[in-house]
């Protein structure tokens, strides 16, 4: 193998394949990318057996082959190479010699042979998905998945895609968040379900910046993305979602409706003072106003008050601090509504004028 290609294109799809390269794995081959040249161009492969991902750069190819190398340290070694051309050649027993005008570097390599074969997807039958629009929905529900892998079924955002409707949907059991989308035009006339690992979608954000579309697919147990000349594949989490329909309160006809930034603000001055351990605060409602407020036996207490626009019975429920400004940061600037019904029930916290979205938040109350 010997090629040559510039600094930035090559440094640009190694920044793309770091996520994914497991950086400690028990499988040697797992923390290399394959680079294989080819005519014009490399094509760069990585995977974690959950996650691959396949890119392509432009390259002047001399001699075609193939290669496994680290992918930290030929990260590492790329991004402080002067802007110039990089040539890669390859050397006996596995070795790799990279130079930049006047810096070399002989690095040691893995056999291609070793890497596992990642899945495929023949994107002619793919479905055409506006960019923006999937990452804005990515960005309302990711944060609430579960952190507890041995609860397979909500290890991941559930995705559901119905002919002109998206849906996804993440829980950790102690919160849901729910998002939902018309689209344009209509995506797939047969349903498509399926629980996306929390990797995948993680990576997905960070992928085809300035691209204005996804294409999506489904084949067995994976499914695939492509944005510009990147694709990625990810395993489906197995098992089936909770019905998280019956979870979504529909009674609640206590509203509160304030500014999201202004709530926010509150809330986190008043959890400094909160339980490490729950960071429960207390949200005590009147007619035009909130109070919320924490104790802390161990470290004292903290209370403040806000007009809002309240007029229902006075009430007083516990929240988790934290799952109530993950909401707040996803939702962003705007005016929100708390949807309450009494103490035990769970309260739904939803932006107001949602325009094309439906974008719904559930917590669970916690007793203070």
């Amino acid at each position: 193998m010997d090629f040559v290609t510039t600094k930035e294109s090559l440094l640009r799809e190694l920044e793309v394949m770091q996520g994914i390269v497991e950086k400690k794995s028990t499988i040697p081959i797992l923390s290399n990318i394959v680079i294989d040249a080819q005519k014009d161009r490399l094509e760069l492969l990585a995977t974690d057996l959950e996650v691959g991902i396949r890119t392509t750069c432009e390259a002047k190819v001399a001699k075609p082959g193939s290669v496994a190398l680290s992918a930290r340290r030929l990260f590492d070694i790329v991004r402080y190479l002067p802007d110039a051309e990089v040539r890669l050649r390859s050397e006996e027993g596995s070795w790799t010699q990279i130079t930049c005008q006047k810096a070399r570097f002989r690095i040691v390599g893995l056999s291609r042979d070793d890497f596992p074969a990642m899945p495929e997807f023949d994107f002619a039958k793919g479905i055409a998905l506006e960019r923006s629009l999937l990452l804005d929905m990515i960005s309302k529900v990711l944060f609430a998945i579960t952190t507890d892998e041995t609860r397979y079924q909500i290890n991941g955002t559930l995705m559901i895609l119905h002919k002109r409707n998206l849906t996804m949907v993440a829980t950790d059991g102690h919160r849901l968040a729910y998002v939902g989308s018309r689209l344009e035009k209509e995506a797939s006339e047969e349903k498509i379900e399926v629980i996306i690992p929390r990797k995948a979608f993680q990576e997905l954000s960070r992928m085809g910046e300035g691209e204005a579309e996804v294409l999506f697919g489904q084949k067995d147990n994976h499914v695939f993305f492509r944005v510009g000349r990147t694709i990625m594949s990810s395993t489906i989490v197995p098992g089936k979602f909770p019905d998280f329909e019956k979870v979504i309160p529909e009674g609640n006809d206590k509203l509160l409706k304030m500014d999201s930034v202004a709530f926010a603000e509150v809330v986190r001055r008043v959890a400094l003072l909160s339980s490490e351990r729950s960071r429960a605060v207390k949200v005590a409602l009147q007619k035009g106003s909130v109070e919320i407020s924490s104790n802390n036996p161990e470290v004292g207490e903290a209370v403040e008050s806000v007009d809002v626009e309240y007029s229902g019975g006075p009430l007083e429920v516990g929240f988790n601090a934290k799952y109530i400004l993950d909401f707040l940061q996803a939702m962003g600037p705007g005016a929100f509504i708390l949807a309450l019904k009494d103490e035990a029930t769970q309260g739904l916290l939803r932006p107001v004028g949602q325009e094309g979205r439906d974008y719904r938040y559930v917590v669970m109350p916690m007793r203070i």
